[in-house]
């Protein structure tokens, strides 16, 4: 599978300190069965989390080369975890922030107490530019964790839904899990994704989650998800 929400990069945001911890992280998801990923640095309007575009670019190509000479089969991708703004949209139109693979998805982090004003402006407005929002680990959010099935309206409004395996696994407490897989119960769980940070804590891990969610919904279920992270990056592929 696809990886399309994790912190490989060395020394951008609270990610891999370094690029030996980046390729560590890589023999680790490969060990797991992960054949590629899309780094996601944070990118948060108004702090020192805001990478340029270009930076992100240039990073992924020298992390491919890294691997390629390490002899790893195993491609990053780039794109950024985006925090929630009024202006998401314009900012995504206009390049100055990275969809997913500088594909069709956007990766919009949500917060994990209340949910943002102007979500679903934001969504509509992604919506508009021929993108879709990705919602980020939302199964941590207080807010769904209330009122899971306030998702459902979401979903129809053409939002997907991320979750990360360590919550499907317990890592994030009983609330997370039980929120992740109630939106698997609801039918609006379209990826799984590690959400790594290191190489100890929060790893490049998904199949512990996955195993998880298949004994849930059963193995047919998990494998459209899997399958739905290539998605996001077949378009890329498709160009060369």
């Amino acid at each position: 599978m696809i990886d399309i929400h994790c912190h490989l990069l060395p020394n951008i945001d609270d990610g891999s300190g370094s690029w030996e911890e980046s390729l560590q992280m890589v023999e680790i998801a490969v060990q797991d069965g992960i054949t590629g990923a899309v780094a996601t640095p944070h990118w948060i309007q108004g702090t020192t989390w805001q990478p340029r575009p270009d930076y992100v670019r240039s990073l992924v190509a020298e992390f491919n080369d890294k691997i390629a000479e390490r002899g790893i089969d195993f491609r990053v991708y780039a794109g950024m975890e985006v925090g929630i703004i009024p202006d998401l949209p314009r900012l995504v139109a206009s390049g100055e922030i990275l969809a997913l693979a500088d594909g069709d998805f956007v990766l919009i982090e949500i917060p994990f107490y209340s949910l943002p004003i102007g979500l679903d402006e934001v969504i509509s407005g992604i919506g508009s530019i021929g993108k879709t929002a990705v919602l980020a680990h939302p199964e941590r959010s207080r807010d769904f964790q209330r009122k899971p099935d306030s998702m459902i309206r979401l979903a129809g409004m053409g939002a997907l839904v991320q979750v990360t395996a360590g919550s499907l696994a317990g890592s994030f407490g009983d609330s997370a899990r039980k929120c992740a897989l109630e939106f698997a119960n609801l039918d609006v769980l379209h990826f799984v994704s590690s959400d790594s940070h290191s190489t100890k804590h929060r790893r490049p891990v998904v199949s512990k989650g996955l195993s998880v969610l298949e004994k849930h919904i059963g193995k047919e279920k998990v494998e459209e998800i899997v399958l739905n992270s290539y998605k996001v990056i077949e378009s890329v592929n498709a160009r060369g």
